[in-house]
């Protein structure tokens, strides 16, 4: 009980914090990733400290941030939403992967880490 208050308390503060005015826009997948391993949106499962934990995380993570998109983009058309809710799902299945094999949010680069993002 305690987990899914967690949850649903979780998917409240991070629904706080959208611009719901920005409709339309899919997301991007490094993004998503990188979000994912560094944990945006905060969950119950980065309390928890088994080995576990971490993928538990991600799939919370994926859980709101699916959510949240189709709640910002409900007057999208349904193939708009099919490919952005892939794209979650291919991010939470890469950042498994990165996680399983070890690497740390410290070994990837960020958005902002890349050249040129300042730029234009």
């Amino acid at each position: 009980m305690a987990d899914r208050d967690g949850f649903i308390r979780a998917y409240h503060d991070f629904r706080d914090s959208v611009d719901f005015s920005k409709t339309g826009i899919l997301p991007e997948l490094d993004n998503l990733i990188w979000c994912m391993l560094i944990g945006i949106p905060d969950v119950p499962a980065d309390e928890e400290k088994s080995p576990q934990a971490g993928f538990k995380a991600i799939d919370q993570r994926v859980a709101i941030l699916k959510a949240i998109f189709v709640e910002v983009n409900r007057n999208e058309g349904d193939s708009f939403l099919d490919r952005g809710l892939l794209l979650y799902d291919e991010a939470a299945r890469t950042a498994k992967k990165l996680l399983q094999e070890g690497r740390s949010p410290d070994d990837l680069k960020g958005p902002l880490d890349r050249p040129g993002w300042a730029e234009g």
